[in-house]
């Protein structure tokens, strides 16, 4: 029996870092955007190039194995060429079971090449081949009386087509899913996902996928001018002076300030502060995914740290302080490291550092792998942290969110 069963893709990766990347940010009161771009018709000199293996099935299934749990890996790669050998060589020196995978003779495995800024940032040109291709066909059905997990991560062409008839024999045997959704699925919006959402047991997003599905925007808005009364205990308990009275009400500065102590909300008689400064308020975000029927809902926000609900209570999190040598697998990292806390009973809090912990340790790493914590490695991360600086799941009631 295993433990989880990754479904999804597969790609050889070919990492290209350049120092003159340049990064274009465009900002206004409630939302900020970034481009990554180079010089037009211009020749770029690249300051390191890695080839590697990737896909969120792939780096999913790695991740879980070596954080002890067993796992095995259903995607598909081409049957003849260089780059599915190595995939499925990769899988089987980290102890996945690749029994299950799937070969085309038509198309060839996944592609991407990764363009890296000079702040880690990235953006994928991404050749999906093979994984495009696979259907149900490819997918044993004894798999779903092996597994106690489902985790379908980035399913594209017609293997997004396929999510749902998963979800419902997965749940017809038993088995519980957790879904990373790939920009397929996401487009196609709340009501194009709305069987499957039904079905998931744990959804993990990150800030612009959960807006793209939900069609809401996550907003710098801390206070519920509904609930505040200007007493002023917010602004007398915040030392950096984030918190003041404008417009008669209270508002606050920029999230950079901020330092994470929560004496605001600790202060507020009337629990009118929303979230800390620090993050974003993403609660409408977490509501409507939580009403679509997902039991758990975890969205990540790369340095801004990771929000979760189960329904009752908000969970926060900030993101563990790293230097980032390249974002891609970040989230494939926090997922697989989130879930397996879930699948080991250990809670949402723990299952939130536990998260933060594997995807700080991937983006100091070229690749999704090579950063990939081993069970007693992600223990002693969260623990070393923890001792430098006050690192904190903050938990609140789902009621005190509400917006009026």
């Amino acid at each position: 029996m295993f433990d989880v069963v990754c479904i999804g893709s597969a790609t050889q990766d070919v990492f290209i870092k350049s120092d003159l990347t340049k990064i274009i940010r465009l900002s206004d009161v409630v939302s900020h955007r970034e481009f990554l771009c180079y010089d037009y018709g211009s020749k770029v000199n690249i300051d390191n190039i890695l080839f590697l293996t990737g896909g969120g099935a792939s780096n999913t299934a790695v991740s879980f194995a070596r954080l002890g749990l067993s796992a095995a890996f259903v995607g598909k790669v081409g049957k003849s060429d260089d780059a599915g050998a190595k995939v499925i060589g990769e899988l089987k020196s980290e102890g996945v079971d690749v029994r299950f995978a799937a070969f085309s003779n038509t198309y060839g495995t996944g592609y991407s090449v990764i363009l890296v800024s000079y702040e880690g940032d990235r953006t994928a040109l991404t050749f999906r081949g093979a994984n495009n291709a696979l259907d149900e066909t490819d997918i044993d059905p004894s798999i779903f009386a092996q597994t106690r997990w489902l985790y379908l991560s980035g399913l594209s062409g017609r293997a997004a087509e396929m999510a749902a008839v998963l979800a419902r024999k997965a749940r017809d045997h038993g088995v519980r899913i957790a879904m990373n959704p790939g920009s397929s699925q996401l487009k196609t919006k709340m009501k194009g996902m709305a069987e499957i959402l039904a079905l998931t047991d744990v959804l993990i997003l990150n800030r612009e996928e959960a807006e793209l599905l939900t069609g809401l925007q996550s907003v710098r808005n801390y206070v519920d001018s509904q609930k505040c009364t200007l007493c002023g205990r917010c602004i007398d308990a915040c030392h950096e002076g984030i918190f003041y009275e404008a417009g008669g009400g209270v508002t606050a500065r920029t999230a950079e300030l901020c330092k994470r102590c929560g004496n605001c909300m600790k202060a507020c008689p009337k629990d009118a502060i929303i979230v800390e400064p620090w993050t974003y308020n993403m609660n409408e975000i977490l509501r409507a995914v939580i009403a679509a029927g997902v039991r758990l809902v975890a969205v990540t926000d790369g340095r801004a740290g990771a929000q979760a609900s189960d329904g009752r209570d908000l969970y926060f999190f900030p993101a563990y302080a790293a230097p980032t040598i390249d974002t891609l697998g970040a989230g494939d990292a926090f997922g697989s490291a989130f879930v397996a806390g879930i699948i080991r009973g250990e809670g949402t809090s723990k299952a939130l550092q536990l998260g933060a912990a594997n995807g700080s340790s991937v983006v100091r790493y070229f690749g999704a792998k090579p950063g990939l914590l081993a069970r007693d490695e992600i223990e002693d991360f969260i623990k070393d942290k923890s001792a430098e600086e006050a690192y904190y799941v903050r938990t609140v009631p789902l009621d005190r969110s509400a917006v009026k």
